[in-house]
């Protein structure tokens, strides 16, 4: 039922849409049926069955909405999921600690550290100073610091001195100068193929401070599930910006609700660069290609088309730097849009041809292709159908049944998936980040707005063959400890480690 026109500056609805959708509207047909003289009278209600435009509108809505509830299923499954697991422990709430620690010390381990030496001079002793003294982990273990440098530095022969030093807790630092790299892979390549022969490797970035159980929780994640590789969660340990709230809100949403939905809708995984440990057997089957501009996502993809398994393991958290400014997040965010970008056009048809079973080449196809898709859908969902309601609304009618339903399950499974993330926020964060993560969520059109402009200006550059150099991700800093002599684990008291 519709209300009808009750004066001449209101159109009829049928004709609002094919305004809309660039279609013409006869006179005729305009003087017959927007008039407002029918039977009814002009203040009655009458019935009406939807014309054409609405029906496309509708089945527009319809689609999206497809997306939007398979979101919501597929974050409460996995947020479900998670708290029934147990098959992990966690960190200093189990009485099973003591005997996790003596499994996990008969799994040798290995850190490396790849970075870059003009950008990361300054972050790079304060993070080795972390790990080997605050990372816990029951077995000795070797940290391997490799980095690439254009030019020789004055801290190269700090480092030097340092190579080979044995720490507390048998831990030892080793340093690999790889001579003609030119990006992470390189050096993380060169590392695994010279410097590593232990069972479990884990990966870290030069700005990365991870939490001090978070290798414990990763590792028994990989015990209890028997995968391959295990990806932890990364958040921002220096907020003192607005751009800064908003990433570690970004970064929460994405490690702790989408991916564990992800992986709840396409049971696996994806290497996210760092924070991860790997089985040294399966990575070594592999190279990092050094001719993407995401080589964690290029990885995932190859392991994914064989027999490869990776889970998602949010407790195991590491804490990050932000970008130094919007400029050098920017460039960030566009690295890794080009990224995903070609990794989905280079792999489409490989995904097809792959003898890997129909389940996992559609959650290929989910993750890879299908995410042009998810944003465009979303974008109806979130503007394009409020603008359109809008504009049908101020002009007196009100919609159909079926639209009106469509609407509605739009509407409450954006509020369902916003339930999904605060229970997330109340049991993992603390409660000062609560209402940034909310504002996150409630203010997402801007958010996917800026996801459309990176996707646009990706699929451009990568068109026209620009999508070429690999940009450095400029850090904000905290404090510097370039060339200041290391005394690791001697004279500072480890800090108090965050709550899972």
């Amino acid at each position: 039922w519709r209300r009808p026109a009750t004066a001449s500056l209101h159109m009829h609805p049928e004709q609002v849409l094919r305004l809309l959708l660039g279609e013409s509207w006869p006179d005729a047909a305009w003087d017959e049926r927007g008039s407002g003289s029918g039977e009814s009278g002009s203040g009655g209600l009458e019935p009406m069955p939807m014309n054409r435009p609405e029906w496309v509108f509708f089945g527009l809505l319809t689609f999206c909405d497809v997306f939007v509830l398979l979101l919501l299923v597929s974050s409460i499954g996995g947020f479900i999921g998670r708290l029934c697991d147990r098959r992990t422990t966690r960190t200093g709430h189990s009485d099973s600690t003591s005997r996790l620690r003596a499994a996990l010390a008969t799994q040798s381990m290995t850190v490396i550290v790849p970075c870059y030496l003009p950008n990361e001079q300054h972050i790079l002793m304060e993070t080795v100073e972390h790990i080997l003294s605050r990372l816990e982990y029951p077995a000795a273990f070797t940290l391997i610091l490799c980095y690439n440098t254009p030019t020789p530095l004055p801290v190269e022969a700090d480092l030097a001195r340092l190579d080979g030093k044995v720490y507390p807790g048998g831990r030892t630092l080793r340093i690999l100068n790889v001579i003609g790299s030119h990006s992470k892979a390189e050096n993380i390549n060169a590392a695994m193929s010279r410097m590593v022969d232990s069972e479990l490797v884990a990966i870290y970035d030069a700005d990365h401070h991870p939490d001090p159980e978070s290798l414990l929780v990763a590792t028994a994640y990989m015990r209890a599930y028997g995968v391959d590789c295990v990806q932890g969660s990364t958040y921002l340990r220096i907020t003192r910006s607005p751009m800064a709230y908003w990433i570690n809100a970004e970064f929460f949403v994405t490690h702790f609700v989408y991916f564990p939905a992800l992986q709840f809708i396409t049971a696996m995984g994806v290497f996210g660069g760092s924070n991860a440990v790997w089985r040294v057997a399966t990575l070594n089957q592999y190279q990092f290609r050094c001719d993407v501009q995401t080589e964690d996502i290029e990885l995932s993809t190859r392991v994914a088309l064989g027999s490869v398994r990776i889970r998602f393991c949010p407790e195991a958290r590491s804490g990050e730097l932000p970008p130094s400014g919007f400029k050098a997040l920017y460039r960030q965010r566009l690295r890794w849009a080009i990224g995903w970008d070609q990794v989905s056009m280079e792999h489409f048809r490989g995904i097809f041809r792959s003898k890997i079973s129909c389940y996992r080449k559609l959650g290929l196809l989910y993750l890879l292709p299908m995410r042009w898709l998810i944003v465009l859908t979303a974008i109806f969902n979130a503007c394009i159908a409020p603008c359109l309601s809008l504009v049908y609304m101020c002009n007196g009618y009100t919609w159909d049944t079926p639209v009106a339903i469509a609407f509605q399950l739009s509407f409450y499974a954006f509020i369902g998936i916003s339930v999904v993330i605060l229970a997330n926020a109340v049991l993992f964060e603390p409660p000062r980040n609560w209402i940034f993560i909310l504002l996150f969520q409630a203010l997402g059109v801007p958010y996917l707005l800026w996801q459309v402009v990176l996707i646009c200006i990706s699929l451009c550059r990568i068109c026209t063959g620009s999508d070429g150099g690999w940009a450095v991700t400029k850090r904000a800093r905290d404090t510097q400890h370039f060339g200041v002599p290391m005394n690791v684990g001697l004279s500072e008291e480890p800090r108090p480690s965050r709550d899972l």
